[in-house]
């Protein structure tokens, strides 16, 4: 039982009486000495006999309202309270804090402030102004609840046991949850036009003999990312383990280390669309409250960094948990029980904007409830949601005022130009405005699937890479509409050319813009990972303006281009550059877009 009966109690007994003792009050003792030894139906009923016969001493009736509270017998707990109210409204000021807690839970609000401004001491001020926000907040939401309409996801995935931490891919394809029988185990169910099937568990490589749950699958579906407690090789009670499929096969999980991992718990993990950000709960030392969230990211060498804590934006001193970042990577979920809330624990989400979390706002009533809601994944669309209310998974249509930028994705395969074979290749994405890496993944050993996620809204720089391959380019806007791609990568060998769709000019010069340097780089890398690899630079343009300024501007741009890979290290002797004006069109020049497809660079290797 909670010692919180016998601080309550003995703050009673003793700061209201002298030190000679009545019968009332050594029968009162007796009862607290039953507490201490966790005897709480006799202490229970030693209490209701001395209330009976003593009617008058008022600790008794206190120390019952903190018992049925342990009980969540809320209705008596109340009724022994205001009996002290009636009785003498001075006895105790945690009276008055006790019958607003209880007020606040059961949403009398106009009771709440009664009894918050009605408290005749002021040394609670601080947990008075708290209630007085809370019940403000909660107010608020009631008289303006969110279009809302949850659905039971049906047998297929809800049974008799605890269903709870859903993952979905960006597609719309698995669904990916916990469930908890004897042990946390997961279980998986497929989109199958437009129903769910019926979950099945996942193999014993990832149910094993040890404790898992709370996993996330990366957007293509290709990752898991989990919690594994107990196992040989963790380094805390529960460790954050990943492993990739590849074919139809998961591989062995791996611990993600110590830049990770902790001696304490750690779990709940989230992969961000872009490949590289993980965020997870831990309750390790140095955090700002019961359990925070975290973020690591994975380096080039494929080591993760050193995780961070997010920060007093989104963790409190209570528990944060259960982190999801929608496919957009511009908005952070997750749950508190200490952020503004309607109770217990609530859902909010932070929008990241250059890097940086954002206020934590609670989603609203009534997907918020006094139950616990307490974990949430988004369609990529932000449109289609699934949350965990009451241990069951339920499915409902985002509300329009609180959905994330949309995102799309690409799915496609990536092809040997020449037998078709399936390629592991890498894919690189990155936002052409700001530079940044916007997702990196390789394609499927086996099959050469993937899957990308982007926000809409924004100009992207697409480049795939393999060895022994000339690479792919290509740039885009995201759409609203999904993409599917068959991209075929050429092999190196001699008189093959691709064009550099990446690489920009100012207009009418051959000065570099600064959105080309991820192509460049990405040309540079080729040149140094082939390093006999001999290639000529050509420079295109449109047929605006005479044929002798384009001659010049096209041949300073292939130059250009040249000396950006020489100051890079490449050897002056591999490399040529050729203009040839608008000599050679690949595309009408009546219309924009074709003007637009014939000012290019390419490159053919010679040998």
């Amino acid at each position: 039982m909670k010692k919180i009966f016998l601080v309550l109690i003995f703050s009673v007994l003793f700061g209201c009486f002298g030190f000679a003792q009545s019968k009332a009050e050594k029968r009162f003792e007796q009862a607290v000495q039953l507490l201490r030894t966790n005897n709480v139906t006799e202490a229970q009923d030693e209490l209701l006999s001395l209330r009976n016969k003593y009617p008058d001493f008022l600790p008794t009736y206190l120390a019952l309202s903190e018992i049925y509270i342990a009980q969540n017998n809320i209705e008596q707990a109340k009724a022994e309270l205001l009996a002290v109210y009636f009785k003498d409204k001075n006895f105790d000021c945690k009276l008055y804090l006790d019958l607003a807690n209880i007020y606040l839970y059961q949403e009398k609000y106009d009771s709440v402030y009664l009894f918050t401004s009605s408290i005749p001491c002021k040394r609670y001020q601080e947990k008075i102004d708290k209630l007085k926000e809370l019940a403000d907040f909660r107010s608020f939401q009631k008289e303006n609840p969110l279009p809302f309409s949850p659905k039971n996801m049906g047998s297929a995935i809800n049974t008799e046991y605890d269903e709870y931490l859903p993952c979905l891919t960006a597609d719309i394809s698995s669904l990916l949850f916990t469930r908890r029988d004897k042990s946390e185990d997961f279980f998986i169910s497929n989109n199958e036009n437009g129903e769910w099937s019926k979950a099945e568990k996942l193999p014993s490589l990832l149910n094993s003999t040890f404790n898992e749950g709370a996993g996330s699958l990366s957007p293509d579906g290709r990752f898991i990312y989990f919690a594994r407690c107990g196992a040989e090789d963790g380094l805390g009670s529960c460790d954050i383990y990943v492993s990739e499929k590849i074919g139809d096969e998961w591989q062995e999980p791996k611990n993600l280390g110590a830049n990770v991992n902790s001696s304490f718990w750690d779990s709940q993990p989230c992969i961000a669309s872009d490949g590289r950000t993980l965020f997870f709960v831990s309750n390790r030392k140095g955090g700002v409250g019961k359990s925070d969230i975290y973020f690591s990211y994975l380096k080039d060498n494929g080591e993760w960094t050193k995780a961070k804590n997010c920060g007093t934006t989104i963790n409190t001193v209570g528990d944060e948990i259960s982190p999801f970042v929608h496919q957009s990577n511009t908005v952070l979920y997750f749950a508190s029980d200490e952020h503004l809330g309607m109770g217990g624990f609530d859902l909010f989400y932070s929008k990241i904007e250059n890097g940086k979390f954002q206020e934590a706002i609670n989603l609203g009533y009534p997907l918020n409830t006094a139950k616990d809601e307490s974990s949430l994944t988004l369609s990529a669309q932000g449109d289609f949601a699934i949350y965990s209310s009451d241990l069951d998974l339920y499915s409902f249509t985002m509300p329009e005022q609180i959905r994330p930028i949309a995102a799309s994705y690409i799915k496609g395969v990536i092809l040997d130009k020449e037998t078709s074979a399936p390629l592991s290749a890498r894919l690189q994405i990155k936002n052409l405005k700001t530079g940044r890496l916007a997702h990196e993944s390789f394609s499927d050993k086996k099959t050469g699937d993937f899957l990308i996620c982007l926000a809409q809204g924004e100009e992207y720089a697409f480049s795939i890479a393999c060895d022994n391959y000339l690479f792919y380019s290509e740039n885009f806007s995201t759409e609203t509409q999904n993409q599917e791609k068959q991209i075929f990568l050429t092999p190196i060998k001699a008189g093959e050319s691709i064009v550099l769709k990446n690489i920009f000019f100012e207009t009418n010069s051959h000065s570099l813009l600064a959105s080309s340097t991820a192509e460049l780089n990405t040309l540079t890398e080729l040149m140094q990972n082939n390093p006999k690899l001999k290639v000529l630079i050509e420079g295109h343009t449109d047929n605006v303006g005479n044929a002798e300024h384009n001659q010049i501007l096209s041949q300073q741009r292939a130059e250009a281009i040249v000396s950006y890979l020489t100051e890079k290290g490449i050897e002056p002797s591999r490399l040529q550059a050729k203009g040839y004006g608008f000599s050679r069109p690949i595309a009408t020049n009546d219309t924009e877009e074709g003007r637009a497809l014939n000012r290019r660079t390419e490159i053919k290797i010679i040998e």
